[in-house]
């Protein structure tokens, strides 16, 4: 919502907007003259020539209340995306259960070093825009598109991108099959190709226009390696000829995929190799994402927006990776439906820490659900592995006050997430 105020702004259009609590992104947009209201009152929309309204959105708002007895047009936020960006000749849709937010990055520093003028709408902070917009010409648009309520499937894009998908939302698509049939919806909007990991190809079969990364017959990686500061370079080739042997600034297995989504994509509107190859190498992290917030005391502090079981895994994966040092992981289950569909695959992913702090579940638009509360997790946690170290269903406070009391020494601290347990990380 914010990333489409600030496109709408610089269109020319007066832009005003509510939300719940102040945040950086509230502050962000007051800074760029948009009138920013601190929850939701009717009064705020009067003379509204239309209303925005995003899926966190319920029913009863009184602000969509009022538009709606009032006659004022009401869009759901995806539906103004599309409209955004009918206005450019090539649109770029990034979707995927991980790592979209990272390969729309990746693909939009490779295309803005590539001086293609991109505009890019991207779900997540990032440094080289100072935002999550970033205002370039009408040939280009880069967006990341979310399958949540099926929004992704509003846009028409050239060339789509789907990273990868498994279980996830399942409290709107209600099984993995409905999930998998908006995925192959998805992959069948694009006008010209749709790239895939390979991962996909089981569920999605062949198609057309759809091409999958990392099949031998295609463009597949060779001959991975990491260096000495723990981050990885690989060859790239197409078949069995050589394309460009490529490094990566961020630490993560799981980026030498994102990186070859954006890679292909890069190729496809023929991007020198060797800007490819500079963009990569100097790609930092979007906000969130494996990022170091500092330290308390001898401890390192890391934020990880991983929500998701699998997400969670690398995680913990990379920090072992990364650090010679024991993890405190500190993590806030995000809604409670996500918690309780994937119970089984939570209590088994937090293998390698050697503590654990669980937050209260962060409700976004849900109401609480014991099966899917910290406290259900922790009982299942413990219920799997008896002698395993987890303690919670803390309030973001109470996590605080008990890490501080912990007195842990030369270690790291892994703070997991989707919500705002990022607030705790910044107190230490």
């Amino acid at each position: 919502m914010s990333g489409l105020a600030v496109l709408l702004k610089n269109s020319g259009k007066k832009v005003s907007g509510s939300d719940s609590t102040k945040s950086e992104n509230t502050n962000r947009l007051k800074l760029q003259g948009i009138k920013v209201y601190i929850g939701h009152k009717s009064r705020h929309i009067k003379g509204c020539d239309l209303v925005v309204f995003s899926g966190a959105i319920k029913k009863d708002n009184p602000e969509l209340v009022f538009a709606r007895k009032n006659k004022v047009p009401t869009i759901e936020r995806s539906l103004l995306l599309r409209y955004v960006s009918d206005d450019y000749k090539n649109v770029i849709a990034v979707s995927g259960t991980h790592g979209k937010t990272t390969t729309t990055a990746m693909i939009s520093h490779i295309f803005s070093l590539a001086k293609l003028c991109p505009t890019v709408h991207l779900g997540g902070m990032f440094e080289k825009f100072k935002g999550n917009v970033l205002i370039g010409g009408k040939d280009f648009f880069i967006a990341e598109a979310c399958e949540f309520r099926d929004s992704f499937l509003t846009l028409s894009p050239n060339v789509c991108v789907i990273t990868n998908f498994e279980e996830e939302h399942l409290d709107y698509f209600k099984t993995f099959n409905k999930e998998i049939s908006s995925f192959s919806s998805f992959s069948k909007k694009a006008k010209e190709v749709c790239f895939a990991n390979i991962s996909c190809q089981k569920h999605l079969g062949e198609q057309e226009k759809l091409v999958y990364v990392g099949d031998k017959n295609g463009y597949h990686i060779e001959n991975v390696k990491k260096n000495i500061s723990k981050k990885y370079s690989f060859n790239v080739f197409f078949g069995d000829k050589f394309v460009e042997n490529f490094s990566l600034n961020v630490f993560g297995e799981y980026n030498i995929q994102n990186a070859l989504m954006a890679i292909c994509t890069a190729i496809h509107y023929k991007i020198d190799k060797k800007i490819i190859k500079k963009a990569l190498l100097s790609f930092e992290n979007v906000h969130r994402r494996f990022e170091k917030v500092g330290n308390f005391e001898s401890n390192i502090v890391l934020i990880d927006y991983a929500h998701h079981p699998t997400e969670i895994k690398e995680s913990i994966k990379t920090c072992k990776e990364v650090f010679d040092k024991k993890i405190i992981c500190i993590f806030q289950p995000h809604t409670f439906s996500r918690t309780k569909n994937l119970i089984d695959k939570f209590t088994t992913c937090f293998e390698g820490v050697d503590k654990l702090f669980l937050v209260k579940t962060y409700s976004a638009r849900e109401k609480f659900d014991y099966v899917g509360s910290a406290t259900y997790l922790k009982e299942k946690i413990l219920e799997n592995k008896p002698d395993f170290e987890v303690e919670g269903d803390y309030s973001n406070k109470k996590t605080l006050i008990k890490i501080k009391k912990s007195k842990f020494k030369d270690c790291v601290l892994l703070f997991l997430g989707a919500g705002n347990v990022e607030e705790i990380s910044k107190n230490l």
